[in-house]
């Protein structure tokens, strides 16, 4: 089996993306792993100038103190940590960014914050899972 040197973890704020950053810490402990929290915000995607836009702005804000909890939780553990933030359609970004990193794993929430529909489908985590070219663990 190859070894699991960089996990991505693509989080929302949810309480499952939590969940799935608390897995992803107990992997990487094992496994000598990084971690890497990947945000993916739509808002700006269709029009790049939604950034500047306070309620884009709002929202990066509120990343930005999720991200650093999390980063918190992943560093008390002495594990490497980064965090990034793109802009696009969340399962694909997810997916290309996995790719280029060429990350081994992917440690992602069953449900996320999305609409109703989304969390009942979990439709992020289900694309990621039959769509990504890096293995998936998806946390329930």
């Amino acid at each position: 089996m190859e070894k699991i040197k960089t996990i991505l973890v693509p989080m929302d704020g949810s309480k499952n993306s939590f969940k799935a950053l608390t897995k992803a810490i107990f992997l990487a402990k094992k496994c000598g792993s990084s971690i890497t929290a990947l945000y993916v915000l739509r808002t700006a995607f269709d029009n790049p100038n939604l950034i500047y836009v306070p309620q884009t702005q709002n929202e990066l804000k509120k990343v930005e103190k999720f991200l650093a909890t999390a980063k918190k939780q992943v560093t008390k553990s002495s594990i490497k940590f980064k965090k990034e933030i793109v802009f696009g359609h969340e399962a694909k970004e997810i997916i290309d960014f996995a790719q280029k990193g060429k990350f081994d794993l992917i440690v992602i929430g069953a449900r996320g914050r999305g609409t109703i529909k989304q969390m009942l489908l979990g439709s992020v985590s289900n694309t990621v899972v039959h769509n990504s070219k890096v293995p998936v663990l998806v946390i329930k």
